[in-house]
């Protein structure tokens, strides 16, 4: 061989019978090239899957608050699909999370919310237009730090994108 010194070619040469010769270890070795492939050739925004833009009911942009003693009023109205694409609203899922206002605040952790209510819209066709904003009531504790959010959702149970979310400290 031109360029590769004899005793490296018949090293490389063994190595590659061996592979041939046990299917096992050939099948391992490609297995772990592939894997590795996939690994460090993996790209786009990690997260959970979503559906197409457009193929989903329209954001809530407006979501106000209230409070009055220890009661919460969320409200905020019905939004119009913008594009011919969007689904029209069928209801919607209201999430909480809360943490103590005496836990220091960690401006890149996750907030975990759960989900603390579903509100049906009665006409979920396009005279949407013109209804009473939404409202929805918690009751809270003083000492903690709440944090709200609202997805409408489809028939079919597509969620819509998270509206803006309310953020204050509730203390007596």
């Amino acid at each position: 061989m031109v360029g590769i010194p004899e005793k490296a070619y018949q090293r490389v040469m063994r190595k590659l019978k061996i592979l041939y010769c046990h299917p096992a270890i050939f099948a391992l070795t490609i297995a772990l090239i592939l894997a590795t492939v996939a690994v460090v050739g993996g790209c786009g925004k990690k997260g959970p899957p979503e559906p197409p833009t457009g193929s989903r009911p329209p954001r809530i942009k407006d979501l106000g608050y209230g409070v009055s003693q220890n009661t919460l009023t969320l409200s905020w109205n019905i939004p119009q699909p913008d594009e011919k694409a969007q689904l029209p609203i069928a209801g919607f899922r209201i999430y909480r999370a809360q943490q103590s206002v005496s836990e220091r605040e960690c401006a890149n952790c996750p907030i975990l919310f759960k989900e603390i209510g579903d509100v049906p819209v009665r006409d979920t066709g396009p005279g949407q237009t013109g209804q009473t904003p939404i409202k929805f009531t918690d009751t809270i504790e003083s000492g903690y730090r709440y944090f709200y959010k609202v997805h409408g959702y489809s028939g079919d149970g597509i969620l819509s994108r998270s509206s803006n979310v309310i953020e204050f400290n509730f203390i007596r």
